[in-house]
């Protein structure tokens, strides 16, 4: 069994839901707050070389950092700074959050701590002092500094506080070679502290079990950042401190934090340096490349590191056919209900009401589909009843609406709403599969579509209910709002493709749509698209991990 890492112990003793999460699956996600934190640390660090010293180090100078490990503790670990005082080695851990505000003592299971400072930060702190005797060091006490409210709390590692801490050590390694995933807590206010709580989904995963009905407002409505488009020719991607720079030809310059933002897009002819990549790649941002006109050549996310168990259950489950049968049931069964939903909202007329009726007819078919093929027959035949219904839902009284689009076209696309439609498909492509990969699942490996080379198979099954949602909305408000005009588009003999200012157009109402907020019809709460999507992937997750009995995809009404 491999080491537990120290930092490992802080969130064991919160949460042992969470230890599974980040040290069994491997999720750490970077939020604004934990880039903000390893700035703050960077920063200290530079004062210190400058001279200076950070608020934490105002009762003495701290060295370098120091890794440890022991055999028989089964730890190892990074103590971020240890000063000498007389002859002890003192270690120093910083926190970004505030202390306790009362110094009423903690009752954590038997154990009996310091009301001056969280429970899990003094167990941390205690298990770096016990890796500095084990490694001959005399450490008798060390020092929380917590920047929220600038309080430092020195914690005595008394008899009591290191038979906490070598409990919750031995409670990490069982957990560790346990197959059984931890229950989440219930109704437990620890979730509205804890970073991982749209990772973990505690209220909702209770909901659909049927064991609470409590769903409180824990998961972020949004997702924390933004997602940069750069299509200018000639343009290009820098580094500067924790910034993100473009850098155009003639001359402009923009800046944006690079902790703002969650994916970047790149567009044609432009380039990034490799320190950018590097720092992107470290903060779990990716990086999508396409083509001028929008195609999708490739996406550069950070190794593929996480929950490799969730991957395995992922191949074995996909290739039995019962799952495939099922998960491509309520899919298709969601792809035709959105279609309908969009159709009914936007079209009228006696001959749509007729069509509504037959997609009516297939969406509730497919339930009862007995194999993959007629599911795809069946969505055949509704795609093609909605594609030849989309005109309908055109409004540009002033241009015929069989000019804007004649049939579902593609490759390259010939009229404006395939162009924007492919465009819209292309960036869902990228969204989906920079979530899919952050959940720890393959995009490539798929239960609907067929799997073939270079086909994200898996992406295009879990993006077919959000493309009538996102995709066909954004290419049908455009135009029908003329945010898009027709001499937004190059029109050649084979082909259509949106200009320069209508790609940018087209970039900034996606943007706006993804960000639209829905009552999500299974727990009522408001959320955005791009979180729905990101929600959508690991209620998957929790089903192929077994903690749900079904997946049932998003529809609306």
């Amino acid at each position: 069994m491999s080491s537990i890492p120290i930092r490992m112990l802080n969130e064991v003793q919160y949460c042992e839901r969470l230890f599974h999460i980040m040290h069994i699956q491997g999720f750490f996600e970077e939020s604004a707050d934990t880039v903000e934190g390893t700035a703050q640390h960077k920063r200290a660090e530079n004062r210190r070389r400058k001279g200076d010293m950070a608020p934490e180090d105002m009762w003495g100078a701290a060295p370098s950092s120091l890794h440890l490990g022991d055999v028989e503790l089964g730890l190892v670990g990074k103590l971020d700074a240890v000063v000498l005082e007389e002859k002890d080695w003192i270690p120093i851990e910083s926190k970004h959050s505030s202390a306790p505000e009362s110094n009423i003592p903690f009752q954590v299971e038997q154990f009996a701590l310091d009301g001056n400072a969280w429970p899990n930060d003094q167990v941390q702190l205690c298990a770096q002092g016990l890796l500095l005797q084990a490694n001959g060091y005399k450490s008798d006490y060390g020092y929380l500094y917590y920047r929220g409210n600038k309080k430092r709390v020195k914690i005595l590692f008394t008899p009591n506080l290191t038979n906490a801490t070598l409990h919750y050590i031995n409670k990490a390694k069982k957990l560790a070679i346990a197959e059984e995933f931890p229950k989440p807590l219930m109704d437990s206010n620890k979730c509205f502290r804890c970073s991982m709580n749209y990772v973990c989904l505690p209220d909702e995963t209770n909901y659909l079990l049927g064991i609470s009905s409590n769903l409180r407002r824990i998961v972020p409505n949004r997702a924390d950042g933004g997602v940069l488009y750069v299509s200018e020719p000639g343009a290009r991607l820098g580094k500067s401190g924790e910034t993100l720079t473009v850098s155009y030809k003639d001359g402009r310059m923009d800046e944006i934090p690079i902790k703002a933002l969650i994916h970047v897009s790149i567009f044609g002819n432009v380039q990034n340096s490799t320190q950018l990549a590097h720092t992107l790649m470290n903060s779990g941002i990716s990086i999508s490349y396409l083509s001028t006109h929008g195609t999708h050549v490739g996406t550069l996310s950070p190794l593929m590191t996480k929950n490799i168990y969730l991957r395995q259950k992922q191949f074995v489950k996909f290739q039995h056919p019962e799952t495939a049968l099922k998960l491509s049931r309520w899919i298709i069964y969601a792809k035709i209900a959105n279609q309908r939903t969009l159709l009914r909202r936007n079209g009228s007329g006696a001959e749509l009401k007729k069509i509504l009726r037959e997609m009516k007819d297939l969406r509730d078919k497919v339930l009862e589909a007995g194999n993959l093929e007629t599911i795809r027959g069946l969505e055949g035949r509704a795609a093609r009843l909605y594609m030849e219904s989309f005109p309908a839902m055109l409004k540009h009284s002033a241009v015929d609406p069989h000019l804007l689009m004649n049939g579902r076209n593609r490759r390259p696309p010939k009229d404006p709403v395939n162009a924007l439609l492919s465009l819209g498909y292309t960036l869902l492509v990228r969204e989906f599969t920079a979530a899919a990969a952050s959940v720890g699942l393959d995009p490539m490996f798929g239960f609907f579509h067929r799997i073939e080379p270079g086909r994200p198979a898996l992406v295009l099954d879990l993006m077919e209910p959000f493309r009538p949602l996102i995709a066909d909305s954004v290419a049908l408000r455009t135009l029908n709002t003329q945010e898009i005009k027709v001499s937004d588009f190059y029109w050649g003999q084979d082909s259509c493709q949106l200009k320069k200012n209508g790609r940018n157009t087209y970039f900034a109402a996606y943007e706006r749509r993804i960000h639209e907020e829905l009552t999500h019809p299974a727990f009522g709460y408001k959320i955005s698209y791009r979180r729905a999507l990101d929600l959508e992937i690991r209620m998957l997750a929790r089903y192929l991990e077994g903690e749900l009995p079904e997946y049932r995809p998003l529809t609306t009404k």
